[in-house]
């Protein structure tokens, strides 16, 4: 079997602001350079240890030489070859980390009057480049791959579905004050004009599927299509670039680029509540978490 074609695509952009008075996002948000860094760090590391090879080595301490590795007997994929494309904008951002991996990316420089149409502008590179991947992958800056099977997951819902839909990963915050709890940041969210109260748990399944590994697994089309990602196959890219552009807005710009590009095209899934670690992605610069002190919490409801 060939290697599997991931190529990714992560927009990137830092100015700390002076004053408290940002727009919300970490990406400006006073005195957040180190956690901004740790977060793409993370980011970037995490979509390149994605790469697979069918055999490794192995340091063999007695003979003083390496050793190759048998292919794995393991279900998934058996080699994955990741091509990794960043976006920046002017002067705006982190030069110090993006350095560390400069051997392994490519680094794209864009000129924008507006810098918030960054992450536009990266979506509409990755429609555009020759040869479409087996995978296009967009990720916004501060979501870290913890799953190594991530990509074979991706791979077999877009076999499972023929291309039909796309599916969107659960972006989490560890909560080190619940642990071990976390919070699950794209809940419902209501249509315009909506006064019936919208729940997490009212989401009904619209599809399910064994995975490789044989665990059972359901999906949902949820409320909140958002998670800050996209993934599309070679096949649905191809119907993405002669769509109409720019895509309807979503809420901002960060938004409409990772979920308004998709909206109206492909059926949105997530995998359902309870089967959510199936495909998650770490928040990598929290931003939630206080809420859990601030918002009240429901009761679950009675069983009868």
């Amino acid at each position: 079997m060939s290697a599997l074609r991931l190529r990714v695509v992560i927009p990137h952009f830092f100015r700390e602001e002076v004053s408290e008075g940002s727009d919300g996002y970490g990406s400006g948000r006073s005195g957040n350079r180190l956690p901004r860094c740790l977060a793409l760090a993370r980011c970037l590391g995490s979509v390149l240890a994605l790469n697979r090879a069918p055999r490794d080595w192995i340091l063999n301490i007695a003979e003083e030489q390496m050793e190759l590795t048998p292919v794995s007997s393991l279900a998934g994929l058996a080699e994955l070859q990741v091509e990794l494309h960043l976006f920046v904008c002017g002067e705006h951002w982190l030069q110090e980390v993006v350095e560390l991996y400069a051997p392994r990316l490519q680094l794209h420089h864009l000129e924008l009057e507006d810098p918030r149409q960054l992450p536009l502008a990266a979506v509409r590179q990755l429609l555009d480049m020759p040869a479409p991947a087996d995978l296009s992958l967009y990720l916004e800056d501060d979501l870290v791959i913890e799953d190594r099977q991530y990509a074979d997951k991706l791979a077999w819902f877009h076999k499972r579905t023929e291309h039909r839909g796309v599916l969107m990963p659960h972006r989490r915050e560890p909560s080190q004050a619940n642990a071990p709890q976390h919070l699950y940041v794209d809940g419902p969210i209501k249509k315009e004009g909506e006064m019936q109260p919208v729940w997490a748990s009212d989401e009904a399944v619209v599809a399910s599927g064994r995975f490789w590994d044989g665990q059972e697994l359901s999906f949902v089309e949820a409320s909140n299509p958002h998670s800050g990602s996209f993934c599309v196959s070679a096949p649905q890219l191809e119907q993405l670039r002669s769509a109409a552009w720019p895509p309807p807005d979503f809420v901002g710009p960060l938004e409409t680029a990772a979920t308004g590009t998709l909206l109206g095209h492909f059926p949105v899934l997530k995998p359902s509540w309870a089967c959510r670690e199936f495909l998650t992605l770490e928040h990598g610069d929290p931003s939630f978490l206080p809420l859990l002190d601030e918002l009240p919490q429901r009761e679950l409801p009675s069983r009868s």
